[in-house]
């Protein structure tokens, strides 16, 4: 069973416990979730949703440290993901382009220059394993307001009977959205697996969906907005 911890988590109704959002994530996952897992229900992109994550510790630290907040610049983490970890790189080796876009990154602590090189220090903040939001529509609008799937396993939350939600389950599949089933009674029944992503952290918008989610966590009232999809370079 994976370590629990819970953050101003209300779940979403009253009558559910923090061992309940437990057992619900546990069985949504496989029971596939890890030792340090922590849950947390936070409202992102407009949606209350019940996120399992990790935190990179030394990255969190290394900000608090420097004072350094959520990173939203989708270019410059695209820009950042073209550099290893902690190790020089000659700014001559890189496009024009991402040498103004690292520039960007040095005040926000993302990144060092020395000289003619530069160093990349930021990484992800944490790591989201699944995201999970609650519905009592047995239809397939509930999947009208599960945002998360390009960037995160995701998963609905079925909390009514379940009489009627064929045309969900089949949807959902389609969409590689799990659907788990449970009104607190009994154990939580997995009525469509949810679906692993396959790297979606080492792409930007999948950082940026990282960094988002730890706005919220830090206790940003409105966090960052959407992630959007790259498009032409503004830097």
């Amino acid at each position: 069973m994976f370590a629990l911890s819970l953050q101003g988590m209300n779940l979403m109704t009253s009558k559910f416990t923090e061992a309940d959002a437990a057992c619900l994530c546990e069985a949504a996952a496989g029971g596939k979730l890890g030792l340090g897992t922590k849950v947390t229900e936070v409202t992102l992109w407009d949606v209350q949703v019940m996120l399992a994550y990790r935190w990179n510790d030394d990255e969190h630290a290394r900000r608090q440290a420097a004072s350094a907040g959520p990173l939203d610049d989708l270019w410059l983490l695209d820009a950042l993901l073209k550099l290893p970890v902690g190790r020089t790189v000659a700014l001559t080796s890189l496009a024009g382009r991402d040498r103004r876009l690292l520039e960007r990154g040095e005040p926000v602590q993302a990144c060092e220059r020395r000289a003619e090189m530069v160093v990349r220090w930021a990484v992800p903040p944490l790591s989201v394993d699944l995201a999970v939001v609650r519905s009592e529509h047995t239809g397939p609008e509930a999947l009208d307001v599960m945002p998360f799937g390009a960037y995160v396993p995701q998963a609905i939350w079925l909390d009514a009977p379940m009489d009627g939600s064929g045309q969900l389950q089949a949807e959902a599949a389609r969409y590689s959205t799990g659907v788990v089933h449970w009104q607190g009674a009994d154990e939580p029944r997995v009525l469509v697996p949810v679906q692993p992503l396959a790297e979606a952290h080492e792409t930007a918008a999948g950082w940026q969906f990282a960094e988002h989610a730890y706005a919220r966590l830090l206790g940003d009232p409105a966090g960052l907005g959407l992630v959007s999809p790259l498009g032409s370079p503004t830097g």
